[in-house]
């Protein structure tokens, strides 16, 4: 399956953000909502306090996700590694990728907290004004296929500039295993943002729906705010 390029597109964070106008959609769990979705929840993994074992999206991305997955080719599927995400584990990886950039060299605090914000959003209680993934819009997955997990040019929570998602679209002469990576990063983008979602550019695994970057970058209005924490009356 060809798809074409990956086109240039930027979350101008200065740009005016549309108020919120919280639509109420429960959070739906992800294990059990298509055979063509799976669940490694990647932090629960790695072992960080208050994650858990299943992934949560508010429902009318849950459906979106179920839509793209279906795009994918027989014998593939989408494999979810974060989708809602509470304050408290925001909070840890926020201080911890702060940590790793100290030890790196890098102490003055403009500049820190310059870097921090390519790749880990600052944590929020501010439900009117969420981190993407407190507001259950936004998903880091990557595909699955018949040998396993598809070669992706680097691990989930890369912060390198390998990481960005047009990366391998802007090596003048790619390799074989370069154009490997080009073509299964292309499958991902255009199956998402053909369901409705927009990516992060510097992160070829997080996509976006309903939430404040994606309506800047579709020029839409935000429909979801933050959800502090996951109960029976917010999950259908």
């Amino acid at each position: 399956m060809n798809y074409p390029s990956i086109p240039v597109k930027y979350d101008d964070r200065t740009a005016f953000t549309p108020p919120v106008i919280e639509c109420g959609e429960a959070m739906v769990a992800l294990s059990t909502l298509s055979p063509r979705i799976s669940v490694y929840p990647a932090y629960y993994h790695l072992g960080y306090a208050g994650t858990q074992t299943e992934a949560f999206l508010r429902k009318g991305v849950a459906h979106r996700l179920a839509s793209a997955a279906e795009q994918l080719p027989a014998g593939y599927q989408l494999v979810v590694l974060d989708g809602w995400r509470s304050y408290e584990v925001q909070a840890s990886l926020y201080e911890g990728f702060r940590q790793s950039l100290i030890a790196q060299g890098l102490t003055d605090e403009e500049a820190l907290i310059h870097e921090l914000s390519k790749f880990v959003a600052k944590p929020t209680t501010d439900i009117e004004k969420p981190s993407p993934h407190l507001s259950g819009g936004a998903v880091d997955l990557t595909i699955a296929g018949p040998d396993g997990w598809l070669e992706m040019g680097t691990d989930f929570d890369d912060f390198t500039e390998l990481a960005l998602t047009r990366h391998f679209e802007e090596l003048p002469a790619p390799t074989e295993k370069e154009i490997e990576i080009r073509n299964n990063r292309r499958l991902l983008y255009h199956i998402m943002i053909g369901a409705g979602f927009a990516n992060y550019s510097n992160e070829w695994w997080h996509y976006e729906y309903g939430t404040r970057s994606w309506a800047r970058q579709t020029d839409q209005q935000p429909i979801y705010g933050g959800i502090l924490a996951i109960h029976e009356k917010c999950v259908e």
